[in-house]
């Protein structure tokens, strides 16, 4: 399904006629697409979604989109980071797997994703094309590079899983992160839904296993990270859902997404084979 809007930019400007193409790795549903839609009207872009999981190569289908979108959603299943951890995490988590929500949704999602993601984060015929991941597309990030998560924070952390939540969200003082370009405060309101999150602590003590991945925002006294960033690809992953939070946090994270959008449409799309 197209929809189309335009509007004078003052952003990277496309050629007369262009349309950004999205990318969704599972459906971008209601919100995605009106808080896009009415960001790229507000650019003077013109914006088309395309299903990535429809197509038959996904491969082939990014390389045919200006971005990628990782949409909220089911729980991953704990077996596409076990490999990556220690004994003593493994056999933790194997023990506690009734705190992880099975679905659907997740088996369908979680393989194709998967692959999608490393395919990103490994070919370099990608290294310019933006993603944005958002709750479950957050974790999805981080679980390729082998960061493990929490399976439950209530029953982990003893904070309330975050089901219609709003929270504060702290940006790193002085980091040169994506977040810090993206937003002009220190804190932010953001909406939330999960129960799952970055599993911080293992993250700091083997930093030195993921060399291209940082953290640059935090909630809950910094026991909850808020963002992952790869530094080798412009790629942001947020815990909070920007497309149900105030515009004031909405706006600019899919601002920096559009841009990047236009910049690799315009700049980088001959790269691609």
């Amino acid at each position: 399904m197209m929809m189309i809007f335009s509007f004078p930019s003052m952003a990277c400007e496309l050629p007369k006629g262009e349309v950004i193409r999205v990318g969704c790795t599972y459906d971008c549903d209601f919100f995605y697409r009106f808080r896009i839609i009415m960001t790229s009207w507000m650019m003077g872009y013109s914006t088309e979604f395309i299903n990535l999981h429809q197509a038959s190569d996904f491969k082939k289908a990014m390389s045919e989109v200006d971005a990628v979108l990782i949409p909220g959603g089911a729980d991953i299943h704990p077996k596409y980071y076990l490999d990556s951890v220690s004994e003593e995490l493994r056999d933790y988590t194997e023990r506690n797997l009734n705190l992880f929500n099975a679905s659907k949704e997740g088996q369908e999602r979680d393989p194709f994703e998967f692959r999608l993601v490393q395919t990103y984060s490994q070919d370099d015929q990608f290294k310019h094309l933006p993603l944005l991941g958002v709750c479950r597309g957050l974790q999805m990030m981080s679980v390729t590079q082998g960061i493990p998560l929490y399976l439950d924070i209530k029953t982990e952390l003893g904070i309330q899983n975050r089901y219609n939540k709003l929270d504060k969200i702290v940006l790193d003082v002085g980091n040169d992160s994506l977040m810090r370009s993206i937003y002009s405060n220190d804190s932010i309101r953001a909406f939330k839904f999960h129960h799952q999150a970055i599993r911080l602590p293992y993250f700091l003590e083997n930093s030195s296993k993921y060399p291209n991945t940082r953290l640059t925002s935090f909630s809950h006294n910094r026991r909850i990270p808020e963002s992952i960033e790869y530094t080798h690809r412009p790629a942001i992953g947020v815990q909070y859902h920007p497309e149900k939070s105030f515009t004031g946090t909405s706006v600019p994270v899919f601002k920096w997404f559009l841009k990047k959008a236009c910049e690799y449409k315009t700049t980088h799309r001959k790269d691609v084979k």
